[in-house]
């Protein structure tokens, strides 16, 4: 009988325990949790900077922002997300992006080189996490959405308050929240 009851106890125990996990991981993200995104995609943008200064290249990459705009596209159609509502908050992330860059830039001109410290690699390790990142961010908009979510002008403060990025005033990142109120699902 001992046994019995301690296997059961055990039992009820791990179902509460996967449980609790399981829900944590299909709970929808916070309005703050998808500002934290994008706030950690943006904070790549000095490492970008760095390794555009040292290796010579333009900020602006035409060809690199269409890449960018079709993965959003198909991702979000994937998703559920309207395609064009998403292009458009990509498109206000890589002006907030390059906005950044340029004034990393511009402070850097001062210097005889760019700061000293090694460029991370822009191709091996940089994109594949602003990919990654990007792609976080289209499913917390997916989730946050699906589940009777709204982005108001209320949370503009919220939204200044959780992206935190040197060289990115205020109104830049108005642009960039206005952008986000304006995703919706796609029409079923």
């Amino acid at each position: 009988m001992g046994l019995a009851r301690q296997n059961a106890h055990r039992q009820s125990l791990l179902a509460l325990v996967l449980l609790s996990v399981s829900g944590a991981c299909f709970a929808a993200p916070s309005a703050t949790d998808i500002f934290r995104l994008v706030n950690e995609r943006l904070a790549f943008m000095k490492d970008v900077a760095m390794y555009k200064a040292k290796n010579g290249e333009p900020v602006e990459d035409k060809v690199r922002e269409g890449v960018v705009f079709e993965k959003a596209k198909q991702k979000a159609l994937k998703a559920g997300l309207d395609p064009a509502s998403t292009e458009a908050f990509f498109r206000a992330q890589i002006a907030a992006a390059k906005a950044i860059q340029y004034r990393y830039l511009a402070d850097w001109s001062f210097l005889p080189e760019p700061p000293d410290s090694p460029p991370r690699d822009l191709i091996g390790e940089v994109r594949p996490e602003l990919l990654r990142l990007g792609g976080e961010i289209i499913e917390a908009l997916q989730r946050y959405l699906a589940n009777g979510g709204r982005f108001t002008p209320g949370q503009l403060a919220e939204f200044l308050a959780a992206v935190k990025i040197a060289n990115l005033n205020d109104q830049e990142k108005g642009k960039l929240f206005q952008s986000i109120t304006e995703i919706k699902l796609s029409a079923p």
